[in-house]
């Protein structure tokens, strides 16, 4: 299924698109460039802070999600994820593992233009999980 990502790099890269085939178990994916027409990039798994499933490319510049957990809920955990960037998540995650790849988190405000994300370890300085 073809679903609309925007790829975070651990570098500061920014790619939107789509992807048919990510797997946080393999090496890379491909990323089908939202401009249209393009060649497909292959991206590292490894390389990723992020990878985030959106609603709409567009977004919304102006939204602000407002911190903590909202009336939203989600299954799995409450965690709060704070990037090595200094960006902090609010958020529930359904399948984190200590040393894994990375894990899922959906986020708490259901008005967020993500629909889940994709963290990468590697990008983050810090994970809480409060009661």
């Amino acid at each position: 299924m073809e679903r609309k990502v925007v790829a975070h790099t651990l570098d500061g890269h920014v790619h939107k698109g789509v992807t048919r085939d990510f797997d946080p178990g393999r090496e890379y994916f491909h990323l089908l460039p939202a401009e249209g027409g393009g060649v497909p990039l292959q991206l590292e798994v490894g390389g990723l802070k992020a990878l985030f499933y959106v609603k709409d490319f567009l977004g919304n510049k102006e939204y602000d999600p407002p911190p903590g957990f909202g009336p939203g809920k989600a299954p799995g955990r409450k965690c709060v994820v704070t990037f090595s960037d200094g960006e902090v998540i609010f958020g529930f995650t359904p399948d984190y593992v200590e040393g894994s790849a990375g894990f899922t988190l959906i986020p708490s405000d259901p008005a967020d233009n993500n629909e889940k994300i994709f963290v990468s370890h590697a990008a983050v300085q810090r994970i809480q999980f409060p009661d």
